[in-house]
C-alpha cells in the first residue's frame, strides 16, 4: 500500500488546485487513490516512494524530460558546479551563447534563439510572433500544445473540440470570449480535416501547429499535404 503518498497526496488537494503542479502528474490519471503521487528518490529508470517500494518508471519519464534517466551523475555533476559557482547573477551566464549556437547548428533552419521555461510557454511565444509575422489572427492545430488562451479558445464555441487532443474536458474558463473561433482544429492524419479549415479561414490564417509524430506514424502523404499546405497560405 501506498499510504505516505496518498495522505500526503489528500492533504496537498487542499492547498494546490488539483492537487498538483501539473495535470499530466495528478494520480487519479494513473490509479485513483492507490497511485503513490510522490518520489523520495530517483535513479536511472527506477523510483522510490515515500514508503520504500521501488518501481521501475515505464511512464513519462519526468514528462519525456529525462532521456538520460534520472540522477544522471555527468549531468548531477554539471548542476552541482554551477550551484557552487552561484546560479544567479544580475549578469547573463555565458553558456546561453553557447547553448543558443549549438542549437542554430543542430537546426540549421533557426538563425537566433530565445528560451523559454516551459513547452505551453514556447507555443504561446511561436503563435504570438507567427500573427504578429503575418498580421492574421486565427490558428489551426493539430494536438496537445499547453493550456494558454491562444490554444484552449478553440473550446469557446464547441466545448468538446479538444477532447481528441491527448487531454479531453479542457475548461476554457477564464479564456476571453472575444478569441472564440480564433483557433481550429484537425486531428492527426485527418487531412480532409485541415483543408476544410483552410478552405474556410485560409486567408487569415497565421500558422499551422503540430507536432510530427507522437503516438502514431504518419500515413503516407500527410506531412507531405500539410507542409504544402502551409505553404500554400502564405499566398494569401
Amino acid at each position: 500500500m501506498n499510504k505516505k503518498g496518498q495522505s500526503l497526496y489528500r492533504k496537498a488537494k487542499l492547498r494546490i488546485p488539483g492537487g498538483t503542479q501539473l495535470l499530466s502528474k495528478r494520480p487519479e490519471l494513473f490509479l485513483p487513490e492507490q497511485w503513490p503521487s510522490y518520489y523520495s528518490r530517483a535513479k536511472g529508470a527506477e523510483v522510490w516512494d515515500l514508503d520504500g517500494h521501488k518501481y521501475t518508471d515505464m511512464s513519462y519519464m519526468g514528462i519525456g524530460a529525462c532521456i538520460l534517466g534520472y540522477a544522471d551523475a555527468d549531468v548531477d555533476t554539471a548542476v552541482k558546479e554551477a550551484i557552487d559557482a552561484g546560479s544567479m547573477c544580475t549578469l547573463n551566464c555565458p553558456e546561453e551563447v553557447e547553448l543558443a549556437e549549438l542549437l542554430c547548428e543542430l537546426h540549421p533552419w533557426a538563425e537566433m534563439v530565445r528560451y523559454a521555461r516551459t513547452g505551453g510557454e514556447a507555443m504561446a511565444v511561436a503563435v504570438r510572433i507567427a500573427r504578429a509575422r503575418t498580421r492574421k489572427d486565427k490558428v489551426v492545430f493539430c494536438g496537445y500544445h499547453g493550456w494558454h488562451d491562444w490554444y484552449l479558445a478553440s473550446n469557446l464555441g464547441e466545448k468538446d473540440t479538444l477532447d481528441g487532443h491527448l487531454l479531453p474536458g479542457l475548461e476554457p474558463a477564464g479564456v476571453p470570449r472575444c478569441l472564440r473561433n480564433t483557433a481550429f482544429a484537425f486531428m492527426y492524419n485527418k487531412i480532409d480535416e485541415l483543408k476544410s479549415v483552410i478552405a474556410q479561414h485560409g486567408d487569415e490564417i497565421a500558422a499551422i501547429v503540430m507536432e510530427p509524430i507522437r503516438n502514431y506514424e504518419p500515413e503516407p502523404g500527410f506531412l507531405e499535404g500539410v507542409r504544402e499546405i502551409a505553404t500554400s497560405i502564405r499566398q494569401f
